[in-house]
């Protein structure tokens, strides 16, 4: 009996023309210009996030880490919109990096309808500075120099599933192990860092092409010349991510940025945290206590002003540098999509590398408006009186299934 086909109405994010597309199973078997009110939703590709933490409960890092809560972290992620992910590997003891590796990796081996969902095993750490402020809210006891013995054998755990790693230039030979991560095929990334300007020079010049969360896991003050965010933030070579959630950096900042970098080197990340999905409160997680204050930042419980990761999804990082800088969709919708593919070498679209609505590919589109940020008086940071930015999904559409 043939599959039923679905219509559905919507602007182009890129264009803003509006189409009818037609939907049968899996695949998108037509689309059509169409005359739509100027208020119909906007069509878009999913997103690509290479840094989610956990969510729900669920921390990837952890010597409690289970199939099933893997696959609770990647049904969240969908209802995101987001529809490749890193899911990234933090600072723990060495046993519990190899076997949360492993875990993942057996996960899609027996769930292979995620198998395309999981781009590669982001880790952020254990290869990170023990210093104040660079080290954010890892564990210090398990912070290391380099170890290619402890990379092969996480990397051996999980069939090769590790694509990027993060990792601070300031331990001795680490032109030798970016070199060596760049032979595996392994995307390095320079963060939780307390390395000088030539530290971070060497390692871009082995092959480091990215900063982890720009700006984050600093210390309060920095030497007025020369810095490890100045030495990150001038190079031409480096990419960087950064968190547009609202807590980890200001408007300005974000300006500045952007201004520096270009939107052509600069990807959003959601560094979403286990507790992603829960309400404000005080929770507590394998290595230490966590608080979801009232607006949504993620603390260290007791600590107001020490971040933990975040709790918004990344569609909210989207609209927030749109409204920040009042772009058009059209110009930072790719910082969450082919940005992140193009660094990683994966395809445009989790559809494959033609149009998100090429007919013939897969069906994997959002369908949405746009809830604009709105900021207080002091800044986004304030708060109190703020409202991030938000897509409102009407459809999320992935493999032809509507998932809301």
């Amino acid at each position: 009996m043939p599959q039923e086909i679905k219509n559905y109405i919507a602007r182009r994010y890129d264009t803003r023309e509006s189409v009818r597309i037609q939907v049968q199973g899996e695949k998108i078997i037509a689309v059509e210009p169409c005359c739509a009110p100027s208020d119909a939703p906007y069509v878009g590709p999913g997103f690509f996030d290479i840094q989610v933490n956990g969510a729900v409960g669920t921390e990837f890092s952890s010597s409690k880490l289970t199939e099933d809560g893997v696959v609770a972290v990647l049904e969240k992620m969908l209802r995101d919109g987001v529809f490749r992910i890193c899911p990234t590997l933090t600072t723990n003891s060495p046993e519990t990096m190899i076997e949360a590796a492993r875990t993942i990796a057996n996960t899609l081996r027996n769930r292979p309808e995620y198998a395309s969902v999981v781009w590669g095993i982001h880790l952020e750490g254990p290869f990170i500075s023990q210093a104040e402020g660079a080290i954010g809210a890892h564990p210090k006891k398990y912070c290391i120099p380099y170890s290619r013995d402890l990379f092969d054998k996480i990397q051996t755990a999980c069939g090769g599933l590790v694509k990027i790693v993060t990792l601070t230039p300031e331990y001795p030979n680490v032109s030798d192990f970016v070199r060596y991560l760049r032979s595996q095929g392994v995307l390095v990334a320079v963060g939780h860092t307390n390395a000088t300007c030539p530290q971070i020079g060497e390692a871009v010049s082995a092959g480091a092409a990215l900063s982890t969360h720009l700006s984050n896991a600093t210390r309060h003050l920095l030497p007025k010349w020369e810095n490890y965010f100045f030495g990150q933030l001038a190079d031409d070579r480096l990419f960087a991510s950064i968190i547009v959630d609202g807590f980890h950096i200001s408007p300005m900042l974000v300006r500045a940025i952007v201004r520096t970098k270009g939107l052509e080197r600069l990807v959003l990340i959601s560094d979403q945290s286990p507790l992603a999905g829960f309400p404000p409160g005080k929770y507590t997680m394998e290595l230490c206590s966590f608080e979801i204050q009232p607006n949504g930042k993620v603390t260290l419980a007791g600590d107001p002003n020490l971040l933990a990761c975040a709790s918004f999804p990344i569609s909210n990082c989207l609209v927030n540098v749109a409204s920040i800088e009042n772009l058009p969709l059209s110009q930072v919708y790719p910082l969450a999509t082919t940005q992140p593919a193009r660094l990683l070498g994966a395809p445009k679209f989790s559809s494959g590398d033609g149009d998100f609505l090429e007919v013939g590919s897969r069906a994997d589109f959002l369908i949405f408006n746009v809830q604009s940020a709105q900021f207080g008086e002091l800044g986004i940071l304030d708060g109190g009186s703020f409202r991030t930015g938000r897509l409102l999904f009407d459809k999320i559409v992935w493999r032809g299934k509507e998932i809301v």
